[in-house]
């Protein structure tokens, strides 16, 4: 709006007033700079539909510096997955809308200990689930908060994030590959890219059970904690590959090369195929290597330059840890569109994991959003 109008039609000032009374700061804006001052989760610009509040907190920082920090909670009331719903929680401050579930998928730790299923084959064991399948949605512990649809934007739309966070020093699990997502970024709505091989096996194993598989899109950006290690992420339809991290992970024979794809990438189709090799698109580039360093019981700062797709040659997403350059990846990433129906590029943060018997917390001094 050109304030040039505003002197000579007094009508628009008062129109921006009233806006603004009613709507807050956010009427008109699509960037967000939040620094949880106000000591209580702003609806304007988050949704809790996927978090017990009873588990939020807003502490002063212990640095001495005063500042109040956003400390996430995840203990052992938190079991199974949660729905997000809308109508309960995020009413009045937005409408109602369809939100995709996503997979846990594979780790790229150390290998986990396996159990022998009764036809043989092995499945990755979590020794904090009580039931036989430790796959089993009660084994999940979800604790997140979601930024509100005034700052959801087109999925091709360059998007900056910058988020301040810590984690806790000591870890409860260090050796099982317990999955554990700290920050994602969902395509929403999302339809499946379908590898060849994928066809192959869903087809092959309709007609050994007589039913499908659900498929639910992953992130495809995610940061992660498996085993109390950072790493970070990204999705080129259903294959996942590992881009960045603080360690190099143990099972690898071959490290990152500039200018080459990811070295480890895995299927999150649900299927015998999941945490299976994959070739994706995606070509890394970065200097000496794509190394993170920890999150444990330090403040980091992450920043994102997202600007997903698969259209023509792609999208790309680069990584920025305390001022430092760590890697930019580019190529087809996300899924295909649902036609007519454009998606969005959401985020959300906080626990998303295998369930664990430790009370854990992340702490985040900052969010930042910027769309370009």
């Amino acid at each position: 709006m050109h304030f040039e109008i505003l002197r000579f039609r007094p009508i628009y000032a008062l129109v921006l007033a009233f806006l603004l009374a009613i709507g807050g700061p956010n009427v008109w804006a699509s960037n967000l700079d939040e620094e949880f001052s106000e000591g209580k989760l702003v609806r304007g610009h988050w949704c809790a539909c996927q978090l017990d509040e009873k588990l939020l907190s807003f502490p002063r920082d212990e640095d001495g510096s005063g500042d109040l920090i956003a400390r996430i909670t995840v203990d052992k009331t938190v079991a199974g997955e949660k729905d997000c719903n809308y109508d309960a929680v995020c009413k009045p401050y937005e409408d109602p809308e369809q939100s995709q579930g996503e997979r846990l998928g594979p780790s790229f730790m150390q290998v986990p200990r396996m159990d022998i299923t009764a036809d043989g084959s092995t499945r990755k064991k979590n020794p904090y689930c009580p039931y036989s399948d430790p796959t089993d949605d009660r084994c999940l512990q979800r604790q997140e908060m979601r930024l509100t649809r005034t700052y959801q934007y087109a999925f091709e739309q360059r998007v900056d994030y910058t988020i301040r966070f810590r984690m806790p020093k000591e870890i409860g699990n260090e050796t099982d590959s317990l999955r554990w997502v700290i920050a994602q970024w969902k395509q929403e709505p999302a339809k499946q890219v379908v590898a060849p091989v994928v066809k192959q096996d869903s087809a092959r194993k309709g007609k050994q059970d007589g039913k499908r598989e659900k498929w639910e899109p992953s992130p495809f950006l995610a940061q992660r904690f498996d085993d109390g290690i950072l790493h970070i992420t990204v999705q080129d339809g259903d294959c996942r590959c590992i881009v960045a991290s603080e360690k190099k992970p143990a099972i690898w024979t071959h490290g990152w090369e500039n200018g080459k794809p990811p070295p480890d990438c895995r299927y999150t189709y649900p299927s015998a195929l999941e945490d299976r090799q994959c070739v994706s698109s995606l070509i890394l580039e970065f200097n000496g290597e794509p190394k993170l360093t920890s999150a444990r019981g330090v403040w980091t700062e992450m920043r994102y330059e997202v600007q997903p797709g698969r259209k023509g040659s792609g999208g790309s997403v680069t990584v920025i840890q305390d001022g430092n350059f760590v890697v930019k990846v580019t190529g087809k990433i996300g899924y295909d569109d649902v036609p007519d129906n454009p998606p969005k590029q959401k985020f959300k943060m906080g626990h998303y994991r295998d369930i664990m018997a430790t009370s854990d917390s992340m702490d985040i001094d900052r969010v930042t959003v910027v769309a370009k």
